[in-house]
């Protein structure tokens, strides 16, 4: 009888633990929810996060993103040059390296010029390919520049 009381609280033990790591390590290793953060870079323009440009926008924490999912993210974007002038976008500095395989950043930015001190908002659309595979954060650069 004491050996069945033992083995019982054998097995016992091993479910707690079994469920402990479920609970606690398994969502670290998941591949199903990913966290990251997006660093924004300016040149000859201002990027804010709000429509009376009062607080600068370097980084988008954009949260966990499941697979197959769109994030989108408005920034304004204040034209500090001498003339009017366009924007273009594109992202670097990925980590890691193989992000951008699952990973895509989109605007909505249709080309318009933007007059000198004049600001626009711009829709940033993160998306994650719903095949990902082995990444669970991941970081990249955000690159806005003013051309003519």
């Amino acid at each position: 009888m004491k050996l069945h009381k033992y083995s019982v609280l054998f097995i016992l033990l091993v479910f707690v633990i079994g469920l402990l790591i479920g609970v606690v390590i398994a969502p670290l290793f998941s591949q199903w929810r990913i966290s990251n953060i997006g660093t924004v870079r300016a040149i000859g323009v201002e990027v804010y996060r709000d429509a009376n440009l009062t607080e600068t926008l370097d980084h988008i924490n954009w949260g966990i993103i499941e697979p197959g999912e769109n994030k989108s993210f408005t920034m304004w974007i204040k034209n500090t040059g001498n003339d009017a002038q366009k924007i273009v976008m594109w992202t670097e500095a990925w980590n890691p390296s193989n992000a951008s395989n699952w990973i895509t950043l989109t605007w909505n930015y249709d080309g318009s010029w933007i007059p000198v001190n004049g600001s626009i908002p711009v829709v940033f659309i993160l998306s994650v390919d719903p095949l990902i595979s082995g990444i669970i954060s991941f970081s990249f650069e955000i690159w806005i520049k003013g051309v003519h």
